[in-house]
């Protein structure tokens, strides 16, 4: 089935279920703040490599966490960790550029600047939500995800230590229940930790949800967390 074009200006996506057996819907288009939030309420996400158009991507099903029946795995044997919120989002996004920006590669999981920046406003809107993971005083890793409504978007997960990753979204998990998010996307990649397992949802069932966490999303007051 062939993708959409988007043109630059142009707000919106086509209906996710356009998507081809891949879950790619389109390409091209505006990445903004505006345009990539209108993603997350529409079921997409983005995914592209560098310097190429951006693709955005509705996969059939979705991966997913739900708060309230996570089952938190046995912390017991990791390191002395510390987690915190939102208080070193900045660093946590130059360590996951360290991490995944591969010269040699460049796949989709690299970080761009670009994206560095609209995460920062995002982050300064208060719609991140940074879980950070910290041993004797270093940042050894984290999670990070765009919370639209009762839905959060997962990003990014990174570590130096091993199970710094799966630490900081059970934390996370936690966290965002406290907060009223009911389920966390967990399709990209770069998200996940292997430690952790994950739910698989439709994407009629997981869109439909995306539409109705939009329209509250209107009813939110999202405030600066600096």
């Amino acid at each position: 089935m062939p993708y959409f074009e988007l043109k630059k200006g142009e707000p919106g996506f086509p209906p996710a279920h356009f998507a081809d057996l891949d879950g790619l819907l389109a390409v091209g288009g505006d990445m903004t703040v505006s345009q990539l939030v209108r993603g997350y309420e529409s079921g997409v996400f983005y995914w592209h490599h560098p310097m190429k158009h951006v693709k955005w991507w509705s996969p059939d099903p979705r991966l997913v966490l739900e708060t309230g029946s996570f089952q938190a795995p046995d912390l017991q044997s990791e390191p002395a960790f510390t987690t915190s919120v939102n208080m070193r989002f900045e660093e946590l996004l130059r360590l996951c550029q360290s991490l995944y920006n591969n010269k040699e590669a460049m796949g989709p999981a690299w970080l761009s600047e670009r994206m560095f920046r609209i995460f920062m406003e995002l982050f300064e809107r208060g719609r991140v939500h940074a879980q950070e993971v910290v041993h004797k005083g270093n940042l050894v890793g984290g999670f990070f995800g765009v919370c639209v409504g009762h839905l959060c978007f997962g990003e990014y997960s990174a570590e130096t230590i091993p199970g710094a990753a799966g630490f900081a979204i059970t934390r996370a998990v936690e966290a965002l229940r406290e907060r009223g998010i009911e389920w966390i996307d967990m399709q990209k990649e770069t998200a996940r930790a292997d430690t952790l397992e994950y739910q698989e949802i439709s994407r009629l069932s997981f869109v439909d949800y995306c539409r109705r966490a939009g329209e509250g999303d209107k009813k939110i007051s999202y405030t600066s967390t600096l």
